[in-house]
């Protein structure tokens, strides 16, 4: 499994297109909590203007991507027609994602970086001007290609900077890693991390670190958090969890939960129901 396929199958991206049409005048984009935005145009210039910045001119069809909650607006340049898709973008909890962390405010990805582009463009946009069964699921995953495709555009180019991207890079430290995401819930130590590596449990330890900018056992236990906010979201109890995620006890998995979160998991997940609902 590649890099990309191991990141996208524990951290994963939703998107919402919510949005088509032509663009004639000034479009303000407001943040909203964990949410990014994708807009995707053809032809034309166009102006991004981000609060404290100086205005960005983007001047061939590109896909912006805003992966994190940002207040935004988009302009046409000299007055030209934009014709425009807008959507919605997250992936889960911020904590370790390197979907998410690694990338910066906003990235432009030309259209001429990605092939096929004015297929996928067209698609979408003729799935959102008629009410066809099924629309709502081709939506989804044209949508689904197309960050595919812009998140390979960033690593190939190393525009993301995520230092968990860069350590599965290492031959080394991927095998390390790729044992950790296939089984999460294992009995791991650093001493059985190193195994994986081929190395030994100082130069193992000082290595991960060195290329991904955390200890193994902290990287275990933030993927394992993670994992433990998809599978309470997705209606499992904790009972069900602290096994599955290599805990000995509920108290323990809680602990852990409450040190990398803040809060313990039901607080956090009421929490997480509150912001969803607003």
């Amino acid at each position: 499994m590649d890099q990309l396929s191991i990141l996208l199958k524990h951290f994963d991206i939703k998107t919402r297109v919510f949005a088509h049409g032509t663009l004639c005048s000034e479009a303000n984009f407001d943040m909203v909590q964990g949410m990014g935005h994708i807009h995707i145009f053809k032809k034309a210039q166009l102006e991004i203007v981000i609060k404290d910045r100086e205005p960005l001119l983007i001047t061939e069809p590109s896909v912006i991507f805003f992966p994190k909650p940002t207040s935004h607006s988009l302009k046409p340049f000299n007055n030209e027609k934009v014709k425009l898709i807008c959507a919605t973008f997250s992936s889960g909890s911020p904590i370790h994602n390197p979907l998410i962390m690694g990338l910066p405010e906003v990235l432009i990805t030309p259209i001429s970086q990605l092939c096929d582009f004015e297929t996928i463009f067209d698609l979408l946009y003729q799935e959102r001007l008629h009410e066809e069964s099924g629309k709502d699921q081709a939506i989804a995953h044209l949508m689904d290609y197309l960050m595919v495709r812009i998140y390979r555009f960033a690593i190939q180019e190393k525009l993301i900077s995520s230092t968990a991207v860069m350590g599965l890079a290492d031959p080394k430290i991927y095998k390390a890693i790729m044992a950790i995401h296939q089984y999460p819930g294992r009995e791991w130590c650093l001493e059985t991390l190193a195994s994986e590596a081929g190395m030994s449990r100082t130069r193992f330890a000082e290595f991960f670190k060195q290329k991904v900018g955390m200890a193994p056992i902290n990287y275990l236990t933030e993927l394992r958090i993670h994992l433990a906010m998809k599978r309470l979201v997705q209606g499992k109890s904790i009972k069900s969890l602290y096994d599955e995620l290599g805990y000995s006890s509920t108290s323990s998995f809680s602990r852990a939960f409450l040190l990398k979160t803040g809060m313990s998991p039901k607080k956090w997940l009421d929490n997480h129901r509150h912001v969803t609902t607003d």
